[in-house]
């Protein structure tokens, strides 16, 4: 019944840090108890899960996001998708992963190839046991790559 603002709030004898971050949807809000040092990733963190990207304003804002998350000084990880953590392999993966989209699409809008190519990507190997993988890639190639062409378009004079 009330909108919440980052920052800290108390809830049940418990101090939350509500932290507003953008890098899946534009609006992604993360949660920190601060007693406890379980962290609520929401969906900023996929593990062992491929991630989605229908409204990422991009994959370098999810960087960043992660890294924020990261720097915090939690004991557990729940993330938006996969198994609960309590070492940093979550954000290994996630980096990885991410990572390796941006890489693919950068390369593959240089050499100027197209979405049905770039769906038609190998997946890596390290990759092969995450699920949704090669649906996520459609998906993602399908809401990203077009920021990436016009990112290789040169304007004509």
């Amino acid at each position: 019944t009330r909108v919440l603002q980052p920052g800290a709030h108390e809830v049940g004898g418990h101090r939350l840090r509500l932290l507003g971050l953008g890098g899946h949807t534009g609006a992604d809000l993360a949660i920190f108890d601060e007693k406890t040092g379980v962290l609520f990733a929401g969906d900023l963190v996929f593990y062992d899960r491929a991630l989605t990207t229908p409204n990422s304003p991009g994959l370098d804002v999810w960087l960043k996001d992660l890294d924020t998350l990261q720097a915090l000084p939690w004991k557990q990880l729940v993330p938006g998708h996969g198994p609960l953590a309590s070492d940093a392999q979550p954000f290994v993966q996630m980096r990885d992963y991410l990572g390796w989209l941006d890489g693919l699409m950068r390369d593959g809008a240089a050499r100027g190839d197209d979405m049905a190519e770039m769906i038609r990507s190998p997946i890596p190997e390290r990759f092969a046991g995450i699920s949704l993988t090669r649906y996520e890639l459609i998906r993602s190639v399908s809401h990203l790559y077009p920021r990436y062409e016009r990112q290789q378009l040169q304007r004509l004079p």
